[in-house]
């Protein structure tokens, strides 16, 4: 008789485990990352990018094709929850290394790893882009202003690279939030007590700010309201609420989560119905409204918090193809952001100038957009972003080393990551 093996079969490929958060490259080894966040993410890019193309192709469309596009409002609102989220997870699960200052330290070096290599190099594409395409010369203040996001901190003065204003309000947020509980923590020990204070003052602050400029004169919902930092810190305080919830009473955040998923759902398509209007037959833009200039926004982020709890929940336990591709779309969202308008200002300008007489021109821009945008995005992520990204976790060791007198960083502390 034959002995039988005690060996295990190798593991097939959908079957392998990555640590990988960041990796350059997407293979079927099974993702650490939460399926969920990264759907929600997908589909918050995906919102933005097909709602900024389609403008090429709406007059070739049915009257109800319009109806997307307020696809990248919504996108955008979205990656302000997933971001508030995210971060408050992170600041969470550092509660003990936040109150050091190596701590915050090293929380500002992987995020602006994560972040700044990016933004700047698009800053100087755009920079080259105002020249080349429309024979501008910026001034240095334009420069600094935008690639320090001083553009739209308190007021609205994006003279170039205009979808940079939601980065200017991620980056403040990333600044500003974890400072203030560093700060309250030198001051009250209970983290929570401090977590929650600050982030209900962040809150309050924007949508109070957001309520007394409402009625001023160069009020609007689409720009001003929306897009100068300081009135938009609850979106993300939204999320960092959630984030809290989610830790904190975490039974009840899965068990009630397919009911919080249809309130968010209900929600989120209630206020959606508020942009549009019905005149003479004719869809038109909503009212700018009081309620538009201010509670909405507050709508629509609750709307979105509410789908976190099923989306948080939602792991895989196999990679397919669709999973993957959704995967890769989350993964490049970030420079799929900022090349998308980069791509849209090359391609109707200087190959399917007739898209708004011609279908077939409106059809082919619109298809080489998403082609080229989608593709350089990859590569960027694959030997850039990736990169600069995987540069933190060299760099961050060194500071805890430094705060240790050059000693290896002790077992109990923890790297925060962000």
């Amino acid at each position: 008789m034959s002995r039988r093996s005690n060996a295990r079969p190798a593991p097939s490929p959908t079957d392998r485990v990555s640590d990988e958060k960041f990796p350059s490259e997407i293979t079927h080894a099974h993702s650490p990352r939460v399926f969920g966040l990264d759907l929600l993410r997908a589909i918050a890019i995906l919102s933005v990018v097909v709602a900024h193309y389609s403008v090429v192709i709406y007059d070739h469309m049915p009257w109800w094709y319009g109806l997307i596009g307020h696809g990248g409002f919504y996108g955008v609102e979205l990656f302000f929850v997933l971001s508030g989220f995210l971060i408050g997870r992170i600041l969470l699960r550092s509660e003990k290394q936040l109150a050091q200052p190596s701590g915050i330290a090293v929380f500002y070096v992987r995020r602006w790893f994560r972040t700044l290599p990016l933004f700047w190099l698009f800053i100087a594409v755009n920079v080259l882009m105002e020249f080349f395409l429309r024979g501008r010369r910026l001034t240095l203040t334009e420069i600094l202003g935008h690639g320090f996001f001083l553009q739209n901190f308190a007021a609205l003065k994006m003279s170039f690279f205009g979808e940079s204003w939601s980065l200017a309000v991620e980056e403040w947020f990333y600044l500003l939030f974890p400072l203030a509980v560093w700060l309250g923590l030198r001051i009250w020990k209970r983290f929570d007590t401090v977590f929650l204070l600050t982030a209900s003052g962040f809150f309050l602050f924007s949508t109070v700010a957001r309520m007394f400029s409402a009625p001023h004169p160069n009020a609007s919902w689409t720009d001003w309201q929306r897009m100068i930092v300081i009135y938009r810190f609850d979106a993300l305080m939204i999320g960092v609420f959630a984030a809290w919830l989610s830790l904190r009473f975490s039974n009840v955040w899965r068990a009630r989560s397919a009911i919080a998923a249809l309130a968010g759902l209900a929600l989120l398509i209630a206020m959606y119905a508020t942009l549009w209007k019905f005149s003479d037959h004719h869809l038109g833009q909503g009212t700018d409204s009081y309620f538009a200039r201010t509670f909405r926004f507050t709508l629509v982020s609750v709307g979105f918090a509410l789908l976190l709890p099923i989306a948080s929940n939602w792991k895989l336990n196999r990679e397919n193809f669709a999973s993957l591709t959704i995967r890769r779309i989350a993964l490049w969202s970030y420079a799929l952001y900022l090349v998308h308008m980069v791509v849209y200002q090359v391609v109707t300008e200087n190959f399917f100038r007739a898209w708004k007489t011609s279908a077939l021109h409106g059809f082919a821009s619109f298809a080489l957009q998403i082609a080229a945008a989608i593709t350089i995005s990859a590569l960027l992520y694959r030997f850039y972003e990736s990169r600069c990204t995987h540069l933190r976790d060299k760099v961050a060791p060194g500071i805890l080393r430094l705060r240790h007198g050059g000693n290896p960083t002790p077992a109990k502390l923890q790297i925060p990551q962000a």
